[in-house]
């Protein structure tokens, strides 16, 4: 069928009543004889599928949906796929200048004029973000701005697609068939190890991506007219390398570049590259490496970990490649190209406290190079952060136990080995007794593992063989697991009760969007004590900068650990309602202390990551009062 067969079926689908030959051409914007003819040529193709009466025509929708789903395809459906649609078609390819217009777009999509006009609007707010913006002249659509910017919102887009499907070669291929791929990837990789540079996998997908986008746009003649912005930043054997990859490109994929490409691939290829000898780079050369300015900055952010206790960012290891990384993410920012990270939603998502540290490190170089850091390069950030975490959280998550054993030559010291072996990770053997009356004046541990046995009425208590069996080592793992989840929802608890009350908790209030649920929140915790007047000032600056939603829910917090004391407020909404480009139903505020931020890390951490679970996100969006909320978050850990 052809569109125009398909618009009609559609209209006849939205439709509860008979539609006659004047309303579906006025719908259609064509004559009453051009609707009875594309009815004949439907039922020519599929006989009986319009029918039509004295009141006009209908059709069995059963038939007619089944008719559209077999020639649409992928055919957009819903405003988003259509504004995506859009998006690529005035991206992909188009010669500078070309237009879309409107009504053969309308046709192929099987919408309305109207329907087109309306997500126009969301298509310019899309633009605006990349610094495009669209013109319409006549019913035909011209994109506007800058190429750099345009393939910089290309590049963004296709990635995006690759969130429901992980990011790789081959689905770069799928995007990009007329180009093989294995070949640019082989130029590529050839290059690094001609001129000792080095790449890792994710730098490498999010490169491949964005040169296969300059390849393609050169192709259909659509090309820089002005160098990358930024001051030059690269040497001789630098600009060798490039002119290396870019001959081979030339060679391999019929395209020439202009040198005002030639200068922009040579950015894009050094902002992902790594220009190092592991083995003779060390803390005493990589000043000379770096550079003053980029040292002096790493030294900024080094500081700013010392906040976070849990990090521990002092080895000589984490120095270098720290450093390394800061010293490209910066040549990234002056020539403003992002290395995309196809793990950035599963790093904030699983690993939220993490993430954050790294968004305060963001804030710093933002605050001292005047530029914003992209979330793709602060999950890098986060990555780096995540290899030096420090071993706080592990000794907090141990458990402590007291080993009841009688003593017996050197069996004791056997048994404490086995167990130090097996559990030492998880378990603090605070003290070994050998008879119950030594227990009794000793400290309350977690629990006791005895090879004797003992009352049933005692504290939590695990029963062992004098020789540790295959059944033992499965039941003190059982009770190790048991006895930390009880610690940690009694930890959990306490924290709660500790930093918010029934005062700070609003069920159903009506909001707007974060305009009107951030003073909500900050004045009730300045209200009772936590905050200054200057709080909610630095909450609206901390989601300027960088979004605070997960999901459906959004932890609005300042950057700064400035509060009076650590609080929590909580809004919770039966009908979601707009935080930027979100829909959130439960809203967290924190008021971080310095002296009290440990009390931050840990309920930060451990409520997003539950309530990224759909399951405990629908039990909390049922709590309507402070003590519900409470229970219910201490039940879903």
């Amino acid at each position: 069928m052809q569109t125009k067969h398909l618009k009609l079926l559609r209209l006849f689908l939205d439709s509860e009543e008979e539609l006659t030959a004047q309303v579906l051409a006025m719908n259609l914007s064509v004559t009453d004889r051009s609707v009875k003819s594309y009815i004949a040529e439907i039922n020519g193709q599929d006989p009986g599928l319009v029918q039509s009466s004295h009141r006009g025509y209908w059709v069995d929708k059963t038939r007619a949906m089944h008719a559209l789903s077999s020639q649409v395809g992928k055919m957009p459906q819903t405003p988003g796929e259509r504004v995506n649609y859009l998006l690529t078609q005035l991206l992909n390819g188009r010669l500078p200048g070309q237009p879309l217009d409107l009504y053969a777009l309308s046709d192929t999509l099987c919408v309305s004029y109207e329907t087109i006009k309306k997500d126009l609007l969301l298509v310019r707010k899309k633009l605006k973000e990349f610094n495009l913006y669209l013109t319409v002249a006549n019913d035909c659509l011209t994109l506007e701005g800058q190429e750099q910017d345009k393939r910089r919102m290309f590049s963004s887009m296709l990635f995006a697609e690759f969130s429901d499907n992980i990011l790789s070669l081959e689905e770069i291929g799928k995007i990009f068939p007329q180009y093989d791929i294995d070949q640019l990837v082989y130029i590529l990789v050839e290059a690094c190890k001609v001129y000792h540079y080095f790449i890792n996998e994710y730098a490498l997908l999010s490169l491949v991506l964005d040169v296969v986008i300059s390849i393609d746009r050169i192709r259909n003649n659509c090309t820089f007219t002005q160098p990358p912005i930024g001051e030059r930043r690269y040497d001789e054997h630098e600009m060798t390398l490039a002119r290396q990859v870019i001959a081979d490109i030339e060679r391999s994929f019929d395209v020439i570049y202009t040198p005002q490409e030639t200068e922009g691939l040579t950015v894009v290829l050094l902002s992902s590259l790594i220009r190092i000898d592991m083995g003779e780079i060390h803390a005493g050369n990589i000043e000379a490496l770096a550079g003053k300015e980029c040292m002096d900055l790493v030294r900024a952010l080094r500081e700013e970990m010392r906040r976070y206790d849990f990090i521990d960012g002092d080895s000589e290891q984490f120095l270098v490649r720290f450093t390394i990384h800061i010293k490209n993410l910066l040549v990234r920012l002056q020539h403003g190209h992002v290395t995309r990270n196809p793990l950035t939603e599963h790093i904030k998502a699983s690993c939220p406290l993490i993430f954050e540290c790294a968004v305060a490190i963001s804030e710093k170089i933002r605050q001292t190079t005047g530029f914003t850091v992209d979330e793709h390069e602060i999950a890098y950030i986060a990555l780096h952060i995540g290899s030096i975490l420090g071993d706080q959280n592990a000794e907090q998550n141990k458990v402590s136990c007291v080993l009841l054993v009688p003593y017996y030559h050197d069996h004791t010291n056997q048994l404490l080995a086995q167990l130090t072996g097996l559990f030492g990770q998880q378990l603090v053997i605070r003290a070994i007794v050998t008879s119950y009356r030594e227990f009794e004046n000793l400290p309350t541990p977690d629990f006791l593992i005895s090879t004797l046995q003992i009352p049933q009425s005692m504290m939590e208590w695990v029963y062992i063989n004098p020789f540790l069996t295959d059944r033992d080592i499965s039941a003190l793992q059982y009770k190790i697991e048991r006895v930390r989840q009880k610690k940690k929802r009694s930890r959990l608890r306490d924290n709660l009760l500790k930093i918010s009350n029934e005062q700070l908790f609003f069920h159903n209030p009506v909001l707007a969007d974060e305009n009107e649920a951030i003073p909500l929140m900050a004045e009730a915790l300045r209200q009772h004590g936590y905050v200054d007047t200057g709080f909610v000032q630095d909450v609206f600056q901390r989601e300027r900068n960088y979004s605070t939603t997960f999901g459906n829910i959004a932890v609005p917090h300042s950057m700064k650990m400035n509060a009076v004391k650590t609080g929590l407020s909580v809004v919770i909404t039966d009908k979601p309602f707009s935080w930027g480009d979100n829909m959130v139903n439960v809203v967290l505020m924190f008021s971080i202390s310095q002296g009290e931020r440990a009390l931050f890390y840990d309920i930060f951490d451990n409520l997003i990551v539950l309530l990224l679970e759909p399951i405990n996100l629908k039990r909390v969006k049922e709590c309507q009062t402070w003590e519900q909320f409470v229970t219910t978050m201490v039940e879903c850990f």
